[in-house]
């Protein structure tokens, strides 16, 4: 199955999917409303963050715990994000109409922090296509991706948390503790990509100190 569904037809098979289940939800949207957009607004953002989230962990599930599905996620978490971006987009149509038609309703805070989510999901897609990203050194590119890739979460989380402090139903819940223990995750990864170095090297030290540093090859 990995085989036959990667890359770019698994962004598409992702992004058909992702188009229907947000498509479900037109028909109980009241689009004469600003309230009424509400509901439609943020199912897209629950459609397409899935995929977030795995592009988030697939390289510490690879860490954690190395299997041929797990290297075919980090393999294929590029069209992971591009899917959660194309679900996204969805967010954005929705967005757009709805402060053209009644205005934003947002305050100056939740603007500039959807502002500077927007800014940072443009950069994210666009440095994720070849032509883009060889402008950019390898370094510069790991550094804007993992900046993006926690600022993005960050305000999901803030979104999910204010949620659910409002009172949210179970779903709401679950996505926000996913969001959590996607981060978790990666904590974990970190912690187990350094502590097998940090033990080599503290070996090492101990055999120097001892005389015998023949022990640390």
């Amino acid at each position: 199955m990995e085989k036959a569904i990667d890359s770019w037809r698994l962004f598409w098979v992702l992004a058909l999917g992702t188009s229907i289940a947000v498509c479900l939800g037109l028909p109980g949207t009241d689009f004469h409303s600003a309230r009424g957009m509400e509901s439609i607004i943020l199912r897209a953002v629950r459609c397409a963050l899935p995929w977030f989230l795995v592009a988030f962990t697939a390289s510490s599930l690879a860490t954690l715990w190395p299997s041929r599905f797990t290297r075919w996620l980090r393999a294929n978490r590029r069209y992971f994000g591009l899917a959660f971006a194309f679900g996204m987009g969805w967010h954005l149509l929705f967005v757009g109409y709805s402060i053209f038609m009644f205005g934003n309703k947002l305050n100056a805070k939740a603007t500039e922090l959807d502002l500077i989510g927007l800014a940072f999901l443009l950069m994210l897609t666009v440095t994720s296509f070849r032509w883009c990203a060889r402008r950019l050194s390898s370094s510069d590119w790991r550094r804007l991706h993992k900046a993006g890739v926690y600022v993005i979460w960050f305000l999901a989380t803030e979104i999910f948390l204010g949620i659910v402090r409002g009172g949210a139903d179970f779903l709401h819940e679950l996505f926000l503790a996913l969001l959590v223990f996607a981060w978790l995750l990666r904590v974990a990864a970190w912690v187990k990509k350094r502590l097998p170095r940090r033990g080599y090297a503290g070996a090492a030290d101990a055999a120097v100190r001892s005389g015998n540093p023949s022990s640390s090859r």
